[in-house]
């Protein structure tokens, strides 16, 4: 007796049909058991704070548990590579800020790579750094600073949390716009940095505005830029560097969330729909705002594609200054 013979491309077609019938009918049960959102640092930081302000409503809205688990190590790397390997269903997320795209760039020996081996799912919140310096700097204004520099090459001191992290490489990207010669000064975390800065041991610091408010309000530190593209709403009498003349110029940096390659579209946009309702909720706003942060909503498209332009736009800078990661 004569088999049927089916052809390959028959074969295919009905696999691609198989695929496609089954992804919805996944979407529309998702999610069926506990999400866990992983933060690659201690229970604290920012990006603790901001996995701890989100999930409770995520879980509001979804009708199911997220659960924040804290995964410290390797300034965060640990985490991110577990993510990177774990199953593409949507229930394994990560917390991760505006430093993760140039990871790779900063540490070669990274066994995972920061674009390809994650799913863009939302941006939660975005914040911009201040230009801090210490009274006794004879400078009020952007251009009084520059000026200040330049008189005196490589005698003015930035100092940052490490090597590598946004408040170098703000301060790098601040050196190269500018066109000046000031030296940096690296510490293990920013606590040490602050403290030499209000003990006028150094003279300026890019920071987040929460992390020296209290310093900027005792009189300790002078506020005399903010790093984005427009006034922060916290500190709304303070020009951004762009105002005061170097249009090159802006720095902003955000918190978001990604999950591992190969994330279904589906079920990839019901996170990012269900995160986006979360940030509009009034208590999350005021959380925010009291830490100098603000929602900042975005599609996948649109977190994703901010993603590779940080990574070019920092990747610029990391080769022309030789910048490598703590």
């Amino acid at each position: 007796m004569n088999k049927p013979r089916i052809s390959m491309a028959t074969i295919a077609a009905l696999s691609v049909a198989a695929l496609s019938a089954s992804t919805p009918a996944y979407a529309q049960t998702y999610p069926s058991k506990p999400i866990r959102f992983v933060v690659g640092f201690p229970p604290g930081g920012g990006n603790d704070l901001l996995a701890r302000t989100v999930g409770p409503k995520l879980s509001e809205i979804m009708s199911q548990t997220v659960v924040v688990d804290n995964r410290p190590g390797a300034g965060g790397n640990l985490a991110a590579e577990q993510i990177s390997r774990a199953a593409p269903d949507g229930y394994t997320i990560l917390m991760m800020s505006s430093s993760h795209p140039i990871q790779k760039l900063l540490k070669p020996e990274l066994g995972y790579d920061p674009i390809a081996d994650f799913t863009p799912l939302a941006r939660l919140a975005a914040y911009s750094y201040i230009l801090v310096i210490h009274p006794s700097v004879q400078a009020r204004s952007v251009k009084e600073l520059v000026a200040l520099a330049k008189a005196q090459p490589g005698k003015l001191n930035f100092v940052s949390s490490g090597n590598g992290s946004g408040s170098h490489l703000a301060g790098e990207l601040f050196r190269i716009a500018t066109a000046t010669d000031m030296t940096h000064i690296a510490y293990k975390g920013g606590a040490q940095a602050i403290a030499d800065l209000v003990g006028g041991r150094v003279q300026m610091m890019f920071s987040p505005i929460p992390a020296v408010m209290g310093q900027v309000k005792a009189g300790k530190m002078v506020v005399i830029a903010a790093t984005g593209s427009q006034r922060s709403q916290t500190l709304p009498d303070v020009p951004t560097v762009v105002e005061s003349g170097f249009p090159n110029y802006t720095v902003s940096s955000w918190y978001g969330v990604v999950g591992p390659a190969k994330i279904p579209a589906a079920v990839a946009d019901t996170l990012n729909r269900h995160i986006n309702r979360a940030l509009d909720d009034a208590a999350v706003k005021t959380r925010l705002a009291g830490e100098g942060a603000e929602p900042a909503p975005m599609s996948r498209e649109q977190f994703a594609q901010l993603i590779r332009s940080d990574h070019e736009k920092w990747g610029k800078v990391i080769q022309a200054t030789g910048i490598k990661g703590d």
